[in-house]
């Protein structure tokens, strides 16, 4: 689990956390670059240490280790923050003084730490959710990122040994610290929430694009060599990644968060870069419902189509019913005729067999012509109609 690719501070807590296998700390000074530290080493007071958690830490001993150094933390409060919650959760202590935030990352498949965003070969409903934990106090911020999981819509794929997008997150906080006034640990960790808001546009962009290849696919406009899939699978998974990612999304749009700090996620002091996270998820949310009623609209469109492929069958199967009637419907008038009580040509004679043959074949290949030529001109006027109109 590596912090990033940055110099300086980036590449000494890389080492940190080799070298210890619960966490890593690092300093976050006013107007300075991050600087990796031991755990136990003392700061003056203003300075905010960042204590991330790696994936084998266990509660007791991480408690042992961190009681000390962060003020006010409880051992409720890590476990807390160790637990994956199905959806995002927070948390509050001392009278709001330290609180827990989850918030997570989501990582469509192609993109590869969330810093390229370039189309993908295939636009799918796969994606990669890196849900993480913030606790937060004074001068303090613990973090844990659980082990990512792989999802096709709303299904658990597989998980995933390494956390996804770290590095670059890690760089780019620092350099929003570097702009920060007076940042506290509450900021901090709300810089980390921001960097992690940020995947939710391109995420949701991304399925929107998949649903437009499912819809070009509907129309046989899709990619040749495509492997078939059932389109309505292939909705309903989108549908699914659509509810999936509204889902964990709605916890974090807290209600009066813009109008009063009290109420954010984190104790942090900087408004504004609060507002601007409420932005992000208030946008996201804005543009899966977006996508949500053009969903609705291609589930309306694939019903559509459905019933008219049934109502295809149903006339391909009543033009056999006919064509087998017209076979035999020929015949018997034209038995029936000379099967009459009356006179009827070649009556008693061998050319009144050979007339009644003939005519039931010539009338039965005259009535199979009729009904071919017609159905050649109705399939005609189809596939013209629909050059005319290829989307409706």
């Amino acid at each position: 689990m590596a912090l990033g690719n940055g110099d300086g501070a980036t590449s000494a807590a890389v080492g940190l956390l080799e070298a210890d296998p619960i966490a890593c700390a690092t300093v976050w000074v006013t107007g300075q670059k991050p600087a990796a530290a031991a755990l136990d080493t003392d700061v003056p007071a203003g300075v905010v240490r960042w204590f991330d958690v790696s994936s084998s830490a266990t509660l007791e001993p991480l408690f042992e280790l961190l009681k000390s150094q962060c003020d006010g933390l409880e051992p409720e409060m890590l476990q807390e923050l160790l637990i994956l919650d199905d959806l995002p959760q927070g948390g509050h202590w001392n009278d709001g003084a330290i609180r827990l935030a989850s918030t997570f990352g989501v990582y469509p498949m192609g993109a590869q730490d969330g810093s390229d965003w370039g189309r993908a070969d295939a636009p799918s409903p796969n994606a990669v959710y890196q849900a993480v934990e913030l606790l937060a106090g004074d001068d303090w911020l613990i973090t844990k990122w659980h082990d990512p999981c792989l999802y096709c819509g709303s299904t658990l794929v597989e998980p995933m040994a390494d956390p996804v997008g770290k590095g670059g997150l890690i760089d780019a906080v620092a350099k929003c610290w570097l702009a920060a006034e007076n940042p506290t640990a509450g900021d901090l960790g709300v810089m980390v929430m921001h960097e992690l808001a940020l995947t939710y546009a391109p995420a949701y962009r991304y399925f929107r694009t998949a649903l437009e290849e499912w819809e070009m696919g509907l129309y046989g406009f899709g990619e040749e060599g495509k492997a078939a899939v059932d389109p309505e699978i292939e909705l309903r998974d989108l549908w699914g990644a659509r509810a999936r990612l509204r889902d964990w999304l709605s916890p974090l749009n807290v209600i009066g968060v813009n109008g009063d700090i009290d109420k954010a996620w984190l104790p942090a002091a900087d408004h504004d870069q609060v507002k601007a996270l409420d932005l992000r998820v208030d946008k996201a949310l804005a543009g899966l419902r977006r996508l949500g009623d053009t969903l609705r609209s291609s589930f309306q469109l694939l019903h559509i189509q459905k019933s008219e492929a049934q109502r295809e069958h149903r006339e391909r199967l009543q033009r056999r019913v006919e064509i087998i009637a017209t076979i035999f419907l020929v015949p018997t008038l034209v038995v029936g005729f000379f099967g009459a009580n009356t006179w009827v040509p070649g009556e008693h004679r061998h050319s009144g067999l050979e007339g009644m043959v003939i005519a039931m074949v010539a009338l039965t290949a005259l009535v199979m012509v009729v009904l071919w030529v017609t159905q050649r001109r109705h399939e005609a006027k189809q596939v013209a109609w629909h050059k005319k109109h290829p989307l409706s």
